[in-house]
């Protein structure tokens, strides 16, 4: 008989989250540890249950789904984390597994797809799909033909505010209200920072703009 596996779910869409829920239920060897709505609830909870496989919507309301991988790798680091996504993101995808994920699967995957996922993930295996492997190997490529030092990168206007409000330890909500902007605008605008300085997160991104002294007042 296989070992169970203990599964836990995150998504903000509940309508989604507990039809995975009730679909995953169905798999002999399949246990869910729980599920949540948000990453901070879902990083509380995965770090008090130790789940075996997180599976974790990569767009949540508070923090999204590279912030609680990146936490769970730090916390929780035998929880093997899979992020579903959508397509047509190669430098997300990078993220994701720089942050520790397992695997990183598309939205529009079949159900068969994320139990074989899952159980790849549990036997210690990363997944990604043919099509996303060809994009990542192509943005490697691209990265190696452009190595260069980001000491002379000039961030713009807008990047060095958010740096700024990110710095003070503002959530992207936060930094959205202050400045007047949607979410989504902020999480474009950290991504193009991370991308722009060939950094893996939001500390780095600090760390650099604090040894440039792009910081304004005491952060």
């Amino acid at each position: 008989m296989n070992k169970s596996i203990r599964i836990y779910v995150v998504d903000d869409n509940r309508l989604l989250r507990e039809g995975l829920v009730s679909m995953l239920e169905e798999i002999p060897e399949f246990v869910i540890a729980g599920s949540a709505e948000t990453g901070s609830e879902a990083i509380k909870q995965i770090q008090d249950t130790k789940p075996d496989v997180a599976v974790i919507d990569i767009g949540l309301p508070d923090k999204d789904g590279l912030e609680v991988t990146q936490s769970l790798h730090h916390t929780c680091p035998s929880v093997r984390v899979i992020i579903l996504g959508m397509p047509d993101l190669t430098d997300q995808i990078m993220a994701c597994i720089e942050a520790g994920a397992s695997g990183y699967m598309l939205k529009s995957a079949s159900f068969d797809t994320l139990v074989e996922t899952i159980r790849s993930a549990h036997r210690g295996e990363a997944f990604c799909s043919p099509q996303m492997a060809n994009s990542l190997f192509s943005r490697i490529a691209e990265l190696a033909g452009n190595k260069a030092s980001h000491t002379d990168t000039t961030l713009t206007t807008r990047e060095l505010e958010i740096i700024n409000k990110v710095a003070l330890g503002m959530s992207n909500k936060e930094v959205a209200t202050a400045c007047f902007i949607e979410v989504q605008t902020v999480k474009n605008h950290i991504h193009n920072i991370l991308d722009k300085l060939q950094l893996h997160n939001r500390l780095e991104a600090v760390e650099y703009a604090r040894e440039k002294n792009l910081l304004n007042g005491k952060h």
